[in-house]
């Protein structure tokens, strides 16, 4: 891992900067330029070893302040690397609708792009289905329907895309003292995190394994991510809906409608405020 000369070498002489926890802070990243920037950055990473992440100083500076990467700061990286490949976090982050609905079973079926599976699920379903079986059975009759795929697929398109982003106006690049992306909430906050990490980093950790999933970018209630291996139609895509949602419930969009957008989509959104 180079350190703070070779790492302004490698970057061609742009300023960098001594940041928290052994990171290395690379300021004033053009908000019109994020992605290219952090894209430049991570093809750097067989050089530097370290991971980059987008960061903002909008709302609190500290996120780039520097402070000491020491004994115990290491010992303390070092257990959260193993939380998170051994720790279930999906037994905290759950959905509320694996409970009996509290609206018309309509409302899982109208869909929120533009395509209402009503009169198809409906009744095949019959009366007191819960949610997750209402969901489920759109998601199914979607599949079910090549036609019908495609069309969802282009009506959310724009939700597993770029263009849905979000642009601060103060942007930092840190670049972590680690080449693992699952252990950026030792550095970063999140809101959907604030019960603590490990359970967070354990999500990072098996979305980076099963789908090649890298996060670009850590807004405090909001995680951008690139994603080069996307999940296949059918339960794998239906997971990868499901967990979306759980660690990020303020995004709408139903599950089947995000479950056929995210196995064509490269980019994913999370979104978990107050």
């Amino acid at each position: 891992m180079l350190g703070l000369t070779e790492v302004t070498a490698a970057l061609q002489g742009r300023p960098v900067q001594e940041g928290p926890k052994g990171a290395l802070v690379v300021p004033g990243i053009d908000p019109d330029g994020l992605h290219e920037a952090w894209r430049s950055a991570h093809a750097l990473l067989p050089v530097t070893g370290r991971w980059p992440i987008l960061v903002t100083t909008d709302w609190d500076e500290d996120v780039v302040a520097p402070s000491p990467f020491d004994d115990e700061a290491q010992t303390a990286l070092a257990a959260l690397d193993h939380a998170a490949r051994t720790v279930d976090p999906w037994l905290h982050y759950r959905r509320d609708d694996d409970e009996d609905p509290e609206v018309e079973s309509s409302f899982y079926t109208e869909g929120f792009y533009g395509v209402d599976v009503t009169a198809h699920v409906q009744p095949a379903i019959g009366p007191g289905a819960g949610a997750q079986q209402v969901l489920r059975a759109a998601y199914d009759h979607v599949l079910s329907d090549p036609e019908l795929t495609g069309r969802v697929r282009e009506r959310t398109r724009n939700a597993v895309s770029t263009d849905f982003w979000f642009k601060p106006d103060e942007v930092s690049l840190l670049l972590l003292p680690t080449a693992s992306p699952w252990l950026a909430p030792f550095w970063v906050d999140f809101y959907g995190a604030l019960h603590g990490i490990d359970d967070f980093a354990a999500a990072l950790w098996q979305w980076h394994r099963r789908w090649d999933v890298r996060l670009v970018a850590s807004w405090d209630t909001m995680l951008q991510f690139e994603v080069h291996r996307p999940p296949v139609p059918g339960d794998d895509a239906w997971t990868a809906a499901r967990q979306l949602l759980a660690l990020g419930p303020d995004f709408d969009i139903h599950e089947w409608e995000l479950a056929v957008a995210v196995t064509s989509g490269d980019a994913w959104f999370v979104h978990n405020r107050p």
